[in-house]
C-alpha cells in the first residue's frame, strides 16, 4: 500500500521556502531598524566630558550681523559649486544646517537650484530652494552619523553643519 502524496502546501520544498522567505524578511527588517537606531540609544554608559577652551572665529559678514562660532561647534563647512558629498559626519545631539547660495549665474534663466540631501541617520534631510541669491538655517532634533549631498547649478554656495 502506497500513501498518497499530500497537497502542495504540506510538501518540504515549499515550507522550508517559505522558512527561508520569511528569515530573509526579518533579517532584511532588522537591518533597517539597526541603520536607523540612534547609536547615542544603545549605550548605558555615561560619560561627562569637557571641552578644551578653544579659539573662536568670525565668519565673514554677509549681513549687517556678525555671527561668531566656536570650531569645536563646526561638523562640517563646505564652499564650492556643482555637487559635494560630505565625509561621515556624527552629530550627537540636535544639529543644524547653515547654507547660502548664489546662482546669478543664472539670471538668464530665471532661477537657478540649490538642494541637501542626507543618507544613513540623516536620510530625512531634504532642503531644497529655488532662486537666484538665498540663505537659510534648519534644525534637527536628532542626531546620529551619516552623510550629506549638496546640488546645485549655482556659481557659489555654502554650506556648513553645526551642533545645535
Amino acid at each position: 500500500m502506497q500513501l498518497p502524496n499530500p497537497p502542495w502546501y504540506r510538501r518540504w520544498s515549499v515550507i522550508l521556502a517559505g522558512v527561508i522567505g520569511l528569515a530573509a524578511i526579518t533579517a532584511m527588517l532588522g537591518w533597517r531598524g539597526l541603520q536607523e537606531m540612534d547609536p547615542q540609544a544603545a549605550t548605558t554608559t555615561t560619560t561627562i566630558t569637557t571641552r578644551p577652551p578653544s579659539t573662536t572665529t568670525t565668519v565673514p559678514p554677509t549681513s549687517p550681523t556678525t555671527t561668531t562660532l566656536s570650531t569645536s561647534d563646526i561638523l562640517w563647512s563646505k564652499t564650492g559649486s556643482d555637487i559635494a558629498t560630505s565625509p561621515g559626519i556624527r552629530a550627537d545631539g540636535a544639529w543644524r544646517i547653515e547654507w547660502s547660495f548664489d546662482c546669478s549665474n543664472f539670471k538668464k534663466y530665471g532661477l537657478g537650484n540649490f538642494k541637501i540631501t542626507g543618507d544613513g541617520a540623516f536620510e530625512r534631510v531634504e532642503i531644497q530652494k529655488d532662486g537666484l541669491v538665498a540663505r537659510g538655517s534648519r534644525t534637527f532634533p536628532r542626531g546620529g552619523f551619516g552623510h550629506l549631498t549638496v546640488s546645485s547649478v549655482c556659481d557659489r554656495w555654502t554650506v556648513t553643519v553645526l551642533d545645535a
